[in-house]
């Protein structure tokens, strides 16, 4: 005979396989429960029969969901009876449920998501959401939107009721364009462009490529954090569900920060109208406008604000400022998140690694091998 659960050959009417050790006949006093499935979650998961209703059991190791399901089916367990209501009132409860926990923009997004994406599926009964009728909305949305928003919209569908199916060909992720990182040229044609311009324009684009501060840091300045040398990172704002302005928290922990300044720029914002406890007065459009405009007059490609942060941590990357003092610089959580998502090569950075190893090498070569210090 062979092993149930390994299909390795063992002498016939064996109790436990000499291989993998598993049972293989049957206690009778043992409940029956229908063998699960692993998601690629790796959740183990099944459905089965509880008082003549089909419950979902999973459980996170194939041991756990036995042991659920086995008390599920002799009333020990409570078994939780699938919401089959609509599609599209779960993901309403799913978003209303998020409002205290998430920001105000990524509530919109999901807003969005509900209202514009896999509409065939959001007028269907959770019990409907089959792989075919699931595929089927996905490859409708494929002529009209990215990947991206086709697997945000999925995995919104799914958070909200709970249902996972596998086999599903989803669109691939295309990575997201990142903004150019400019050379030293570039940067210094883009602040003289900035100058000419002046104002609040100059001052946020500064702020962003010199200080590497955020759009919504730069909106969130007050007159108090403006001191003789330096600006005090505490506050920022950011567009609520109605496009309003609203003052919130910094975006984590280490991005509440005090950054030493230069003279060139707090001359320039000490310049401007002080008007109220805001330094900068402009709508974000205005901002926007500005520093096209720069970019148009710089000959250069547009970044706008996000983008000169990561020219900014790409220049402090080119410098050599190690990296406690750049991550607190900048308001990053960690060095994996700065050098995945901000650091890039700075053109001119590719000439100087190439003196920097022919140096190297042509020490080498004439002088030998460098001696160990104090020798």
């Amino acid at each position: 005979m062979r092993c149930k659960f390994c299909r390795r050959d063992i002498p016939e009417n064996s109790m436990f396989c000499n291989w993998c050790g598993k049972k293989q006949l049957k206690d009778k006093t043992e409940i029956s429960v229908p063998a699960p499935r692993r998601l690629k979650s790796g959740t183990w998961f099944a459905q089965l029969m509880v008082k003549g209703e089909r419950v979902p059991i999973s459980g996170s190791t194939e041991a756990e969901y036995y042991a659920k399901a086995r008390a599920a089916k002799a009333g020990l367990l409570e078994a939780k009876k699938p919401d089959n209501r609509l599609v599209k009132d779960l993901v309403a409860d799913y978003i209303k449920a998020r409002e205290d926990v998430a920001s105000a923009s990524t509530i919109d997004g999901y807003e969005r998501k509900a209202r514009n994406n896999l509409q065939g599926l959001m007028q269907l009964h959770v019990k409907d959401l089959t792989r075919s009728r699931v595929q089927a909305a996905i490859d409708a949305e494929k002529e009209r939107y990215s990947g991206k928003t086709i697997w945000d919209a999925w995995s919104l569908i799914q958070s909200a009721t709970g249902v996972e199916i596998d086999g599903l060909v989803l669109p691939s992720k295309k990575p997201q364009k990142k903004p150019p990182v400019y050379s030293s040229g570039d940067l210094r044609r883009l602040i003289l462009a900035l100058a000419e311009i002046g104002g609040e324009v100059e001052c946020a684009g500064l702020l962003a490529a010199w200080l590497s501060l955020r759009r919504s840091e730069i909106f969130g300045l007050r007159w108090i954090d403006i001191r003789s040398d330096s600006i005090r990172v505490e506050k920022a704002r950011v567009y609520d569900r109605e496009h309003k302005l609203v003052e919130k928290g910094t975006k984590n922990d280490t991005s509440e920060r005090v950054i030493p300044c230069d003279r060139y720029i707090l001359d320039k914002i000490k310049a401007l109208p002080h008007e109220g406890e805001r330094v900068f007065r402009m709508s974000t459009s205005g901002i926007w406008k500005g520093i096209t405009a720069a970019c148009s007059q710089a000959g250069i490609e547009h970044g706008y604000l996000h983008g000169l942060r990561h020219t900014n941590a790409s220049i402090m990357e080119l410098v050599g400022v190690p990296s406690v003092y750049a991550n607190k610089r900048g308001g990053w959580a960690s060095d994996h998140i700065r050098t995945k998502t901000y650091t890039d090569a700075i053109p001119e950075g590719d000439r100087d690694a190439a003196q920097m190893v022919d140096g190297y090498f042509r020490d080498l070569i004439f002088f030998g091998p460098p001696k160990p210090p104090g020798f």
